[in-house]
């Protein structure tokens, strides 16, 4: 089910009377598909090999594990394999209107609505090997391990088939702010509209979608910097943080 909207109000409504675990992905554009920039064209051929090169300094110089190094990369805009996801609907809507770069700004926005706990169930029922390791984070661990170090080996076969979700590990301060988790792609490197579709999985049996009107967004970003959800907030900018710093310690 699709719903367009025009302020926050209407947002907020939208949302009311959903049960299970709902999840949020706000896009600039609506037009964009499901997919990790990792997978996407211009990035395909050599992003696994930049993010195995990131993975390796960072464990080296902080010995954090694999999934906190590729969170990292993830909100450094280095690309990956994961797809930013939020438990907080506020956060969706942010990202669905905020564009520091002003490269959508006549765009529409969307923000996805995902039934988690619908789509861990149908893909338990579909016998996917993703589903183990939903029930159990030491495989992901595993998976992710072998993943990283495999260099030239393909992950045909492995046990990530269907994308599966990843609560962040909460060791960057980014993500606790923005309630983030991840949508991780495995050896299936389509777009989740055709994965799900592949599976006989109809998309709207597990996502709802609110479009955005592109002269609605910047009201909606003044709406939501009265919730304490901005650039500052979100980012912890911490740029921002010393300019004030500074403007303190000269008075």
């Amino acid at each position: 089910m699709e719903i367009k909207i025009e302020n926050y109000n209407d947002y907020t409504k939208a949302l009311d009377g959903r049960g299970d675990v709902i999840v949020f992905r706000g896009q600039l554009n609506s037009s964009f598909v499901l997919i990790p920039s990792g997978l996407r064209p211009e990035h395909s051929a050599d992003a696994d090999k930049k993010m195995f090169a990131f993975v390796k300094e960072m464990k080296t110089l902080f010995g954090f594990d694999e999934l906190t190094c590729i969170e990292i990369a993830q909100h450094f805009s280095l690309p990956t394999r994961m797809l930013d996801f939020s438990y907080s609907y506020d956060v969706a809507l942010f990202f669905a209107c905020y564009d520091s770069r002003n490269k959508y700004t006549d765009k529409d926005g969307k923000v996805y609505i995902f039934n988690k706990s619908k789509y861990e169930r149908l893909i338990a029922d579909h016998n996917k090997k993703s589903s183990q390791i939903i029930r159990n984070n030491r495989y992901l661990y595993s998976w992710l391990s072998h993943y990283i170090d495999k260099k030239e080996k393909d992950i045909q076969g492995a046990e990530v088939d269907m994308p599966i979700f990843v609560d962040a590990t909460r060791s960057f301060d980014r993500l606790s702010q923005q309630k983030g988790l991840f949508l991780l792609w495995g050896s299936d490197e389509n777009c989740l509209e055709d994965i799900l579709a592949h599976e006989g999985i109809a998309f709207s049996e597990i996502v709802d979608t609110i479009t955005i009107k592109a002269e609605a967004k910047q009201n909606i970003l003044k709406e939501l910097a009265k919730r304490k959800l901005s650039e500052d907030t979100l980012y912890m900018n911490v740029n921002r943080i010393k300019e004030l710093v500074s403007e303190i310690k000269g008075k």
